[in-house]
């Protein structure tokens, strides 16, 4: 509500987003007032075709700020990867892309290695009941503890017993970046990146770096991780020439090439 009186007022500063990612914050009033979707945009305008990798999917339409984009204009695109490990929404993600062959979607998650980890979710329709509120899935992660802290967030009298049954464990295929990309048959660097993991995202920009991938554009969502961690990956990006943006929520840039 905050937020939405703000727009309407033309308010835009943001002392949460100041909080969460000073780095970022305090640089860009010098930058332009771009959001992801307008440099995805910008992108798609020019006459180069792209790529794009996102991680974290989830079903390519909720709390997506390129899903419109890809869906809508596909032929833009020479190859998108998006990556989504939980069951259900990779369904709808799956069918969603179904006429689209530029779009490979998968089912699985990003690691350093190849193997199986277990992923923690929520059983949606319970929590759903329980907390009088519709509870997304994309709210997904390694983390047990990351499920504990956001159900104490959405109700902090809920108890462990309560907890203990609205939380599952599934194992997901796991596969390093570089061999995601080989299932779409996309060069590394792609054009553009999106990631959404829920408190992962960090650990996937630490991985691109291994790998040396470094996108023209890049979002990730920081509000999950801690202050260090924070500070750790813009000035990663911001080392390796990115200008970066961040709300309360997200941080995103682009690097010139």
């Amino acid at each position: 509500m905050i937020r939405k009186i703000k727009r309407t007022l033309g308010i835009r500063f943001s002392l949460k987003a100041l909080i969460r990612n000073p780095a970022i914050y305090l640089r860009q009033w010098r930058l332009p007032d771009v959001g992801f979707a307008d440099l995805v945009r910008d992108a798609m305008a020019s006459d180069e075709l792209l790529t794009l990798v996102q991680v974290g999917a989830n079903d390519g339409a909720t709390n997506d700020p390129v899903g419109k984009l890809l869906h809508g204009n596909p032929e833009r695109f020479t190859a998108a990867l998006l990556i989504e490990p939980q069951g259900p929404a990779f369904a709808r993600l799956a069918a969603r892309y179904a006429d689209v062959p530029q779009v490979t979607c998968l089912q699985a998650a990003i690691d350093r290695e190849s193997g199986e980890r277990s992923l923690f979710t929520l059983d949606r329709d319970t929590a759903s009941e329980r907390l009088g509120r519709t509870v997304s899935d994309g709210i997904a992660s390694f983390d047990r503890d990351h499920l504990v802290r956001i159900l104490r967030t959405y109700d902090p009298s809920i108890s462990q017993a309560e907890i203990s049954g609205l939380i599952q464990m599934t194992h997901v295929p796991v596969m390093p970046i570089g061999q995601a990309l080989e299932t779409a048959g996309i060069a590394k660097p792609p054009t553009i990146v999106l990631i959404d993991t829920e408190g992962y995202d960090g650990a996937i920009i630490h991985m691109l770096a291994e790998a040396d991938i470094w996108p023209r554009l890049i979002q990730y969502e920081h509000k999950h991780l801690d202050a260090p961690e924070r500070r750790t990956v813009a000035w990663l990006l911001l080392d390796k020439g990115y200008r970066l943006r961040a709300d309360h929520a997200d941080a995103w840039g682009w690097r010139e090439v």
